[in-house]
């Protein structure tokens, strides 16, 4: 770290080019998986969504992430374009605002950017402006879908968003001088937290939610008012770090599987790399290239009544395999699709002719699952089982 005999402050990368230069620049194929619609595919999977993490700012332009839903098709498509939810939570929701939906047991999550189009009473329509499927790895970081252990509370009881959370046994934290994260239950509540949604904005006010997920905490508390977030390697599009280089203000919403409460965090992030930090985060020896540094302004636990009501941690409300369409199958036909116009991209014909290979969907799968599990052990975790069926 660097910083005066007063103060010791982690070295911030400040420019697009420094970011770059830790994480480096996205694959011309992961861009080519964004759409602008919602195609058949992706509606077959909404319809059996009962869930997802919306982010926005409000009238105020208070950032905010939530929980949304809490049964199976909350969504309500209207066109490739428009879909509708609801929303009874305070805030107004304005302008650009941003989804991941989850599928329980499932690894991949399907993020979806727009804009509030109207809003009347709870009810919320959005316009739909980018599309994608994110990849598995912070739904198998967290281990998300997997029941909790022995050691770990049973889920909480149904309650409103509104209601205190109720009282339930946590690791015992000694935070350091005062701030939002020495409310009552926030930082037990961290240290136990191993999934988040991660908002953020653009230059331009565009919106982006993205899951955020780790083995034991998701985030670690420096002091009451500062809070740290590994950045583990990943596709490189890093939309969460270029987003922050232009406008600081950040909102969050972690969750423990098994429970029902979420912990609601929104203040000012920074991007790190500074070696002394990542260091205190390294898996078998291996730091993150990067984290987020956040200044807390806010933070509390509530009970969240679309996680309680979806019954999300109960293995019984995991998606069949077959029963919607696999997501990177998916990804893959999005960005088939894309490489026909595109430059730089691998031709659309040879995509079209292995898709077109009986059985390429299983096979795709299979070694897509075998690299996330490489690619989870090159991070430095020791505990990857030779497979997974979480991650269709």
């Amino acid at each position: 770290m660097r910083g005066t005999d007063d103060a010791v402050t982690p070295h911030r990368l400040t420019t697009a080019d420094e970011v770059e230069a830790v994480v480096g620049r996205p694959a011309a194929m992961v861009m080519l998986k964004q759409v602008d619609a919602l195609d058949e595919g992706c509606r077959a999977l909404l319809a059996r969504c009962p869930i997802a993490a919306f982010g926005y700012r409000d009238a105020h332009g208070v950032s905010r992430t939530t929980f949304v839903g809490g049964t199976p098709g909350f969504v309500r498509v209207h066109s490739p374009t428009r879909v509708s939810f609801s929303l009874p939570e305070p805030g107004e929701p304005r302008g650009p605002v941003s989804f991941f939906f989850l599928l329980p047991g499932v690894g991949e999550v399907l993020r979806v950017n727009g804009a509030v189009a109207a809003r009347r009473s709870a009810a919320t329509t959005v316009d739909v402006k980018e599309v994608w499927v994110h990849c598995a790895q912070a739904i198998l970081r967290s281990r998300l879908w997997q029941p909790p252990g022995p050691a770990e509370p049973p889920a909480l009881a149904e309650s409103p968003a509104s209601a205190e959370p109720p009282v339930v046994a946590e690791p015992a934290v000694v935070v350091t001088g005062d701030g939002p994260l020495c409310r009552p239950g926030v930082a037990g509540f961290l240290a136990a937290a191993r999934f988040l949604a991660l908002s953020t904005w653009d230059a331009r006010g565009g919106s982006d939610t993205s899951p955020r997920g780790d083995r034991q905490a998701v985030a670690r508390i420096l002091d009451g008012r500062t809070l740290v977030i590994p950045d583990r390697r990943g596709n490189r599009r890093a939309d969460a770090l270029h987003n922050l280089l232009r406008d600081d203000r950040l909102s969050l919403a972690a969750l423990v599987p098994g429970r029902n409460g979420v912990l609601h965090l929104r203040g000012r992030g920074a991007i790190t790399d500074d070696p002394a930090l990542l260091e205190t985060m390294a898996l078998r020896g291996t730091p993150p290239h990067a984290a987020l540094v956040v200044d807390v302004e806010h933070a509390e636990v509530t009970g969240n009544d679309p996680i309680a009501r979806s019954r999300m941690w109960t293995g019984d409300t995991h998606v069949a395999r077959g029963t919607v369409p696999d997501l990177m199958a998916l990804a893959g036909e999005h960005l088939t699709a894309n490489a026909a116009t595109s430059r730089g991209g691998p031709p659309a014909f040879l995509l079209k002719a292995v898709g077109a290979i009986p059985g390429a969907t299983r096979l795709m799968r299979l070694a897509l699952d075998r690299a996330y599990r490489s690619g989870l052990r090159k991070e430095g975790y020791d505990d990857v089982p030779p497979g997974d069926d979480r991650t269709r």
